[in-house]
């Protein structure tokens, strides 16, 4: 979920009435998640949903928000449920289709995924993040072209945006592009110098790239 969609989300959800427990329950919870304390993200939104005094807005997101710290803690089937939960009392909720999206991915199931990316897109246009998760399931499946279609969107709205470039230099190495792979590599080293670092893969693609005579 984007920082400041999650943000937004809380500042009016939590500003919306409800009994004190559930509320604080739902408040403590997210204080939680912005500190990257899964498990006790986890604790504190399981008590807001078994309280029973939450409005059904705030329990949709109750519910996306502890699937989301499912996803992140690796309890995927955990995390699909909550979402099924979330979707079902709010249709237009993009960040739960979005989390059960990656929730698919992860288990090899790349069309419900691209399926669920998709919906997230219809309700929520332009974030780049969408273009991105829906762009890796594509590539999963083995789809470059719409895959680096959807790098190519995710760019245009973040032209520093690292993870893309990287992400369609690995579709373009797949589909034989291999220069235009290298400078999408390149790119991304330009933009973020400790990036070899953090993707140790890229340092062998590049070395791999530009030792080769037939690119």
């Amino acid at each position: 979920m984007p920082r400041f969609a999650l943000t937004f989300l809380a500042c009016v959800i939590l500003s919306l009435p409800a009994h004190a427990n559930g509320r604080s329950d739902l408040k403590a919870g997210y204080a939680a998640m912005l500190g990257k304390d899964y498990a006790r993200a986890i604790e504190y939104l399981t008590s807001a949903i078994e309280s029973g005094d939450l409005t059904q807005v705030n329990l949709a997101h109750a519910y996306n928000w502890r699937g989301a710290e499912y996803l992140k803690t690796g309890r995927t089937d955990q995390a699909i449920a909550d979402l099924d939960r979330a979707i079902s009392m709010q249709p237009n909720l993009a960040t739960a289709y979005s989390d059960r999206g990656v929730a698919y991915r992860r288990k090899g199931d790349y069309e419900k995924a691209i399926a669920d990316y998709s919906e997230a897109m219809r309700l929520w246009p332009n974030w780049r993040g969408y273009y991105l998760n829906r762009g890796l399931a594509y590539a999963a499946a083995g789809r470059e072209r719409e895959a680096i279609a959807d790098f190519d969107a995710a760019i245009f709205l973040k032209p520093d945006f690292v993870e893309a470039y990287i992400a369609r230099a690995d579709a373009y190495l797949k589909a034989g592009q291999r220069d235009k792979a290298l400078a999408d590599y390149r790119h991304a080293l330009r933009e973020r110098g400790n990036l070899l670092k953090e993707y140790p893969g890229v340092a062998a693609k590049l070395a791999a790239l530009e030792g080769d005579p037939a690119r």
